[in-house]
């Protein structure tokens, strides 16, 4: 990884020079990830389609759905516990309604807060295409003091 992938900074209306860790994670730009905006309330993430995110029958794979809800999900929450405290994932529920194809453009991940407590962190996740629901979801997360 170098520099500019490591401090790599992402504009959000809390602090638009502030350093991005999930927007940095090496995940994140493997998959291809466009973190278009942030408030307090919701995240939007979008991925552009490539060949090499299907699986053999010309649908994107699951896991590359699930992948795009997590890290939405987490953009959105984890400023809210930062800088004392992180997240790490204990549970998701995520339903597939339609499946994604290469021809109907990128997917958009749109994460809404249910809750951000001293322990527990919660949010609604929609992964949408040509504006249509792909996967609906929902994301727990346990909030953890910060390891330095």
């Amino acid at each position: 990884m170098d520099a500019s992938q490591s401090n790599r900074r992402v504009e959000t209306s809390q602090n638009p020079s502030a350093f991005d860790p999930v927007a940095a994670m090496p995940a994140a730009r493997f998959f291809g990830f466009e973190f278009r905006e942030r408030d307090e309330q919701r995240a939007r993430i979008a991925l552009p389609l490539r060949p090499e995110l299907f699986q053999g029958q010309g649908r994107v794979h699951g896991g590359v759905v699930s992948a795009l809800a997590d890290t939405c999900a987490v953009w959105l929450l984890l400023p809210a516990v930062l800088p004392e405290r992180t997240l790490t994932s204990i549970e998701f529920k995520l339903n597939f309604v339609r499946p994604a194809a290469l021809d109907r453009g990128e997917l958009l991940a749109v994460a809404r807060s249910v809750r951000t407590g001293r322990t527990i962190a919660l949010a609604d996740v929609e992964v949408l295409q040509a504006g249509e629901i792909v996967a609906k979801g929902l994301f727990t997360y346990l909030v953890l003091p910060l390891e330095r």
